[in-house]
Protein backbone atom coordinates (compact mmCIF):
# COMPACT_ATOMS: atom_id res chain seq x y z
CA UNK A 1 0.00 0.00 0.00
CA UNK A 2 1.38 3.69 -1.12
CA UNK A 3 1.27 6.43 1.51
CA UNK A 4 2.23 9.45 1.54
CA UNK A 5 1.43 12.15 4.63
CA UNK A 6 3.63 14.52 3.70
CA UNK A 7 3.92 17.10 0.12
CA UNK A 8 3.75 20.15 -1.23
CA UNK A 9 1.86 21.81 -4.16
CA UNK A 10 2.43 25.57 -5.62
CA UNK A 11 0.04 26.56 -2.61
CA UNK A 12 3.24 27.07 -0.81
CA UNK A 13 6.82 25.54 -2.47
CA UNK A 14 5.65 22.57 -4.56
CA UNK A 15 6.23 22.59 -8.39
CA UNK A 16 2.93 20.83 -8.95
CA UNK A 17 -0.61 22.29 -8.56
CA UNK A 18 -3.10 20.61 -6.54
CA UNK A 19 -4.93 19.11 -9.44
CA UNK A 20 -1.89 17.87 -11.07
CA UNK A 21 -0.72 16.49 -7.61
CA UNK A 22 -3.64 14.58 -7.72
CA UNK A 23 -3.27 13.43 -10.62
CA UNK A 24 0.33 12.11 -10.35
CA UNK A 25 -1.21 10.50 -6.72
CA UNK A 26 -3.76 8.41 -9.18
CA UNK A 27 -0.84 7.49 -11.58
CA UNK A 28 1.44 6.86 -8.55
CA UNK A 29 -1.60 4.41 -7.33
CA UNK A 30 -1.62 5.85 -3.65
CA UNK A 31 -4.03 4.78 -1.21
CA UNK A 32 -3.34 7.68 1.25
CA UNK A 33 -2.31 11.54 0.42
CA UNK A 34 -1.91 14.51 2.58
CA UNK A 35 -1.29 17.50 1.37
CA UNK A 36 0.82 19.31 3.53
CA UNK A 37 1.65 22.42 2.42
CA UNK A 38 3.50 24.92 4.58
CA UNK A 39 1.36 27.46 6.63
CA UNK A 40 -1.66 27.17 4.17
CA UNK A 41 -4.73 25.24 3.68
CA UNK A 42 -5.58 27.05 0.47
CA UNK A 43 -4.50 23.62 -1.59
CA UNK A 44 -7.30 21.81 0.60
CA UNK A 45 -9.81 23.76 -1.79
CA UNK A 46 -8.30 23.88 -4.53
CA UNK A 47 -7.97 20.06 -4.61
CA UNK A 48 -11.72 19.61 -3.81
CA UNK A 49 -12.71 19.26 -6.98
CA UNK A 50 -10.44 16.40 -8.33
CA UNK A 51 -10.55 14.14 -5.68
CA UNK A 52 -14.71 13.50 -5.33
CA UNK A 53 -14.36 10.30 -7.21
CA UNK A 54 -10.80 9.22 -6.12
CA UNK A 55 -9.27 6.09 -6.09
CA UNK A 56 -6.95 7.21 -2.81
CA UNK A 57 -8.51 8.61 0.68
CA UNK A 58 -7.57 12.17 0.66
CA UNK A 59 -6.19 13.80 4.30
CA UNK A 60 -6.33 17.71 4.33
CA UNK A 61 -3.01 18.83 6.19
CA UNK A 62 -0.40 21.63 6.86
CA UNK A 63 3.05 21.85 7.90
CA UNK A 64 3.12 24.48 10.24
CA UNK A 65 6.01 26.65 10.69
CA UNK A 66 7.42 26.83 14.78
CA UNK A 67 10.36 28.18 16.54
CA UNK A 68 12.70 26.64 19.43
CA UNK A 69 15.96 27.41 20.43
CA UNK A 70 16.64 29.77 17.50
CA UNK A 71 15.50 26.79 15.04
CA UNK A 72 12.38 26.21 12.87
CA UNK A 73 10.27 23.37 13.88
CA UNK A 74 7.98 22.29 11.57
CA UNK A 75 4.72 20.29 12.54
CA UNK A 76 2.40 18.58 10.77
CA UNK A 77 -1.39 19.12 11.26
CA UNK A 78 -3.98 16.53 10.16
CA UNK A 79 -7.20 17.19 10.12
CA UNK A 80 -10.13 14.18 10.22
CA UNK A 81 -12.71 16.70 10.06
CA UNK A 82 -12.83 20.34 8.39
CA UNK A 83 -11.82 22.78 11.24
CA UNK A 84 -9.09 23.56 8.53
CA UNK A 85 -11.68 25.48 7.27
CA UNK A 86 -12.88 27.61 10.45
CA UNK A 87 -12.38 31.16 9.89
CA UNK A 88 -10.45 32.61 12.67
CA UNK A 89 -7.83 29.40 11.85
CA UNK A 90 -7.53 30.84 8.37
CA UNK A 91 -6.93 34.35 9.51
CA UNK A 92 -4.32 33.36 11.92
CA UNK A 93 -2.69 31.57 8.89
CA UNK A 94 -3.26 34.44 6.42
CA UNK A 95 -1.24 36.57 9.40
CA UNK A 96 1.57 34.27 9.00
CA UNK A 97 1.53 34.60 5.51
CA UNK A 98 2.11 38.25 5.53
CA UNK A 99 5.04 37.72 7.82
CA UNK A 100 6.32 35.08 5.71
CA UNK A 101 6.31 37.36 2.69
CA UNK A 102 7.77 40.37 4.41
CA UNK A 103 10.84 37.75 5.18
CA UNK A 104 11.26 36.93 1.82
CA UNK A 105 11.08 40.48 0.62
CA UNK A 106 13.87 41.19 3.18
CA UNK A 107 15.94 37.95 1.44
CA UNK A 108 15.78 39.63 -1.63
CA UNK A 109 17.11 42.83 -0.53
CA UNK A 110 19.95 41.18 1.43
CA UNK A 111 20.68 38.97 -1.76
CA UNK A 112 21.65 42.40 -4.31
CA UNK A 113 23.49 43.78 -1.05
CA UNK A 114 25.41 40.74 -0.18
CA UNK A 115 25.98 38.54 -3.47
CA UNK A 116 24.93 41.55 -6.28
CA UNK A 117 22.10 39.38 -7.15
CA UNK A 118 19.04 40.35 -8.42
CA UNK A 119 15.80 38.38 -7.95
CA UNK A 120 12.59 39.84 -8.47
CA UNK A 121 9.67 39.19 -5.50
CA UNK A 122 7.38 40.00 -8.10
CA UNK A 123 7.67 37.35 -10.57
CA UNK A 124 8.31 34.86 -7.80
CA UNK A 125 4.40 35.72 -6.55
CA UNK A 126 3.28 35.70 -10.26
CA UNK A 127 4.50 32.32 -10.60
CA UNK A 128 3.08 31.32 -7.10
CA UNK A 129 0.00 32.32 -5.52
CA UNK A 130 0.21 30.69 -1.77
CA UNK A 131 3.11 31.07 0.65
CA UNK A 132 6.87 31.63 -0.58
CA UNK A 133 9.40 30.05 1.20
CA UNK A 134 13.31 29.49 0.98
CA UNK A 135 12.53 27.11 -1.90
CA UNK A 136 10.89 29.47 -3.92
CA UNK A 137 13.71 31.89 -3.74
CA UNK A 138 16.05 29.39 -3.94
CA UNK A 139 14.09 28.68 -7.62
CA UNK A 140 14.45 32.31 -8.81
CA UNK A 141 18.35 32.14 -7.32
CA UNK A 142 19.18 29.51 -9.40
CA UNK A 143 18.42 31.20 -12.76
CA UNK A 144 21.04 33.35 -11.52
CA UNK A 145 23.49 30.79 -10.87
CA UNK A 146 22.52 27.85 -13.09
CA UNK A 147 26.39 26.80 -13.26
CA UNK A 148 25.71 25.55 -9.18
CA UNK A 149 23.16 22.99 -8.59
CA UNK A 150 19.70 24.03 -7.11
CA UNK A 151 21.35 22.17 -3.81
CA UNK A 152 24.40 24.16 -4.11
CA UNK A 153 22.84 27.11 -4.43
CA UNK A 154 20.38 26.65 -1.52
CA UNK A 155 23.21 26.09 0.76
CA UNK A 156 25.90 29.01 0.00
CA UNK A 157 22.88 31.92 -0.80
CA UNK A 158 19.64 30.96 1.43
CA UNK A 159 21.24 28.66 4.30
CA UNK A 160 21.66 30.23 8.22
CA UNK A 161 25.35 30.94 7.22
CA UNK A 162 24.68 32.85 4.54
CA UNK A 163 25.09 36.81 5.17
CA UNK A 164 21.35 37.02 3.22
CA UNK A 165 19.44 34.68 6.12
CA UNK A 166 16.59 36.01 7.17
CA UNK A 167 14.85 34.15 10.37
CA UNK A 168 11.49 32.44 9.96
CA UNK A 169 8.78 33.94 12.07
CA UNK A 170 8.44 33.26 15.86
CA UNK A 171 5.37 30.95 16.42
CA UNK A 172 6.81 28.69 19.62
CA UNK A 173 6.10 24.97 19.67
CA UNK A 174 3.69 25.25 21.99
CA UNK A 175 1.65 27.70 20.22
CA UNK A 176 1.40 25.96 17.77
CA UNK A 177 0.63 22.57 18.68
CA UNK A 178 -2.19 24.70 20.55
CA UNK A 179 -3.34 26.36 17.25
CA UNK A 180 -3.76 23.16 15.20
CA UNK A 181 -5.25 20.88 18.71
CA UNK A 182 -7.75 23.76 18.91
CA UNK A 183 -9.25 23.61 15.29
CA UNK A 184 -9.47 19.58 15.56
CA UNK A 185 -6.16 18.60 13.72
CA UNK A 186 -3.79 15.51 15.18
CA UNK A 187 -0.37 16.99 15.37
CA UNK A 188 2.75 15.25 14.34
CA UNK A 189 6.56 16.31 14.66
CA UNK A 190 8.05 16.58 10.84
CA UNK A 191 11.13 15.39 10.09
CA UNK A 192 13.08 14.80 13.60
CA UNK A 193 16.11 14.15 11.57
CA UNK A 194 17.47 17.36 9.99
CA UNK A 195 17.20 19.33 13.21
CA UNK A 196 20.49 20.66 14.68
CA UNK A 197 19.34 22.51 18.09
CA UNK A 198 16.79 20.06 19.45
CA UNK A 199 17.18 16.67 19.99
CA UNK A 200 13.95 14.69 19.11
CA UNK A 201 13.92 13.59 23.16
CA UNK A 202 13.41 17.30 23.89
CA UNK A 203 10.79 18.20 21.00
CA UNK A 204 9.10 15.17 22.27
CA UNK A 205 8.63 16.48 25.76
CA UNK A 206 6.03 18.88 23.86
CA UNK A 207 2.14 17.66 23.44
CA UNK A 208 2.51 15.89 20.47
CA UNK A 209 0.37 13.06 19.07
CA UNK A 210 2.78 11.43 16.67
CA UNK A 211 6.29 11.44 14.80
CA UNK A 212 7.00 11.48 10.82
CA UNK A 213 9.30 8.33 11.75
CA UNK A 214 9.51 7.23 8.26
CA UNK A 215 10.86 10.29 6.23
CA UNK A 216 12.71 10.93 2.71
CA UNK A 217 16.52 11.03 4.59
CA UNK A 218 16.28 9.43 7.29
CA UNK A 219 19.10 6.56 8.25
CA UNK A 220 18.00 3.10 9.97
CA UNK A 221 19.61 4.26 12.68
CA UNK A 222 17.69 7.27 13.21
CA UNK A 223 14.25 5.59 11.87
CA UNK A 224 14.80 2.67 14.39
CA UNK A 225 15.25 5.53 17.09
CA UNK A 226 12.20 7.76 16.00
CA UNK A 227 10.04 4.25 16.17
CA UNK A 228 11.53 3.16 19.29
CA UNK A 229 10.09 6.64 20.80
CA UNK A 230 7.03 6.92 19.08
CA UNK A 231 5.86 3.35 20.59
CA UNK A 232 7.36 3.89 24.11
CA UNK A 233 5.22 7.20 24.30
CA UNK A 234 1.96 5.51 22.20
CA UNK A 235 2.19 8.12 19.78
CA UNK A 236 1.17 7.65 16.03
CA UNK A 237 3.99 7.15 13.37
CA UNK A 238 3.86 8.67 9.82
CA UNK A 239 5.26 8.19 6.73
CA UNK A 240 6.32 11.18 4.21
CA UNK A 241 8.49 12.01 1.28
CA UNK A 242 7.85 15.38 1.50
CA UNK A 243 7.99 15.38 -2.47
CA UNK A 244 8.18 19.29 -3.57
CA UNK A 245 8.07 17.59 -7.74
CA UNK A 246 11.38 20.06 -8.07
CA UNK A 247 14.24 18.61 -10.13
CA UNK A 248 17.28 17.51 -9.22
CA UNK A 249 16.01 17.68 -5.36
CA UNK A 250 17.92 15.48 -3.39
CA UNK A 251 16.80 16.64 -0.03
CA UNK A 252 12.97 15.33 -0.49
CA UNK A 253 11.47 12.27 -1.70
CA UNK A 254 9.20 11.22 -4.57
CA UNK A 255 5.51 10.75 -4.09
CA UNK A 256 4.61 7.78 -2.69
CA UNK A 257 8.23 6.18 -2.84
CA UNK A 258 8.86 5.74 1.13
CA UNK A 259 8.84 2.36 2.33
CA UNK A 260 7.26 1.65 5.81
CA UNK A 261 6.07 -0.81 8.43
CA UNK A 262 1.99 -1.08 7.46
CA UNK A 263 1.64 -2.34 11.19
CA UNK A 264 3.00 1.05 12.44
CA UNK A 265 0.78 3.14 10.96
CA UNK A 266 -2.44 1.07 11.21
CA UNK A 267 -3.41 3.16 14.14
CA UNK A 268 -2.91 6.47 12.70
CA UNK A 269 -5.37 5.53 9.53
CA UNK A 270 -7.84 4.34 11.70
CA UNK A 271 -7.87 7.50 13.48
CA UNK A 272 -9.20 8.85 10.22
CA UNK A 273 -11.63 6.25 9.86
CA UNK A 274 -13.18 6.20 13.82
Amino acid sequence: MKIDLHCHTTCSDGRLSPRELQALARTENLSYLALTDHDTVQGHLEMAPFIKDAPFHYIPGIELTTSQKGESIHILGFFRDEGYKNEHFRRKLQELHEARDRRIQQFVKNLDTHFNLKVSYEAMRRENHGVLTRANLARAVHQEVPHLSYNETFTKYLDKDSPAYIPNVKLSVEEGIALLKNYGALVVLAHPIIYKKNSLEELLAHDFDGVECYYYINDEAFTQKSLALAKERDLYITVGSDYHGIEGDVKHGFLGSMAYDEEDLTPFLQWFHA
